[in-house]
């Protein structure tokens, strides 16, 4: 089957890799004091101090998760948007996955190039800005999922809990 055949849903694998993204990410926003803490001593020359490794792996994991479910929506596709939705919602969905797609790729290699590189500059970029991009775009996203949901009864949020067969 091509990338353009219709879909119901999204399979196991994606619905699967989207829920190991989103608890990656949560890890990520809730538990990145050891990595702040390292990288901040690292940039004054105190030497070690906190944990930066489960930011570093949980980084890692984001930036394979986010490749491999890209080649599988190439190779597999996507459900089209809900019948007899306005165009409005079907270009805001398009723009908020395509962002989200962005920054699950920025924030891992930016976080590689500040940490590895030794870059300040990256970091600031990546805790700051990115960090809140990446905030803002999930909100947005889940907002419309719960609205396509709830209020237009579009089914569009079981597409993501069930997968298809």
């Amino acid at each position: 089957m091509s990338a353009t055949t219709e879909r119901a849903g999204y399979s196991r694998a994606q619905v699967i890799i989207h829920w190991a993204v989103v608890a990656l990410i949560l890890f990520q926003l809730f538990f990145h004091e050891g990595m702040e803490m390292a990288f901040d001593a690292r940039m004054d020359g105190e030497g070690v101090a906190g944990n930066p490794v489960p930011h570093i792996i949980a980084g890692v994991l984001v930036l394979i998760l986010a490749a491999a479910r890209v080649i599988i929506r190439l190779t597999r596709g996507a459900p089209p948007h809900p019948e007899g939705q306005p165009a409005f919602l079907a270009i805001l969905a398009n723009v908020t996955h395509g962002l989200i797609y962005v920054l699950l790729f920025a924030l891992p290699l930016l976080g590689a190039v500040a940490w590895f590189g030794g870059i300040e500059g990256a970091g600031d970029v990546h805790g700051g800005p990115l960090r809140i991009a990446l905030i803002a775009v999930v909100i947005l996203h889940v907002t419309g999922a719960l609205v396509q949901q709830f209020v237009l009864r579009s089914g569009v949020l079981m597409r993501m809990l069930k997968p298809e067969s």
